[in-house]
């Protein structure tokens, strides 16, 4: 089963995008006219870059499969790039965890644990510990357009002695 990358990201840019190009013309407007500049007003410069960078990232490539032979994922954005065989993975699981270090909240991940612990293919960021074992975060499932069931679907189906 193929999997689409959401399409949030692409709208998060656009309206970080608008929201500071108006501020800008605001702070512009209000700088030519010898007024006072309000403070938060200074962030929507910053808003476009943001925004920038977000239409950049939604524009990476992406794919994502789940079939009989393992799991292939490149997701450029968040620099992970595997494709990892049934027979290489000890489990695999759909399931809420802290974010990465630097990230704050938690998110539901598809996650596996490879045979060995060895690192598929993924930033050492992504990494965590569960019940002595070394786990990865693959992807987060907001990131994919299709629901959390038809994931875990996908999985049962394709990953059943492995998948909880």
């Amino acid at each position: 089963m193929d999997f689409r990358k959401s399409a949030l990201g692409l709208i998060t840019a656009i309206i970080a995008i608008v929201l500071g190009v108006v501020g800008t013309a605001l702070v512009i407007g209000w700088f030519s006219e010898g007024g006072r500049i309000p403070f938060l007003f200074f962030g929507a410069p910053v808003l476009v870059v943001v925004g920038i960078i977000l239409l950049i990232n939604s524009f990476r490539p992406f794919t994502m499969r789940i079939d009989e032979r393992g799991i292939l994922l490149e997701h450029p954005a968040d620099k992970v790039r595997i494709a990892l065989g049934w027979q290489y993975i000890a489990r695999v699981a759909v399931q809420e965890l802290p974010k990465p270090k630097g990230e704050k909240g938690t998110a539901t991940y598809l996650v596996v644990w490879p045979q060995g612990g060895a690192n598929p293919g993924v930033p050492q960021d992504r990494m965590f510990q569960h019940d002595g074992w070394t786990g990865y975060r693959l992807i987060d499932v907001d990131d994919i357009r299709e629901d959390k069931e038809k994931l875990t679907a996908a999985l049962a189906h394709y990953a059943a002695p492995i998948f909880r």
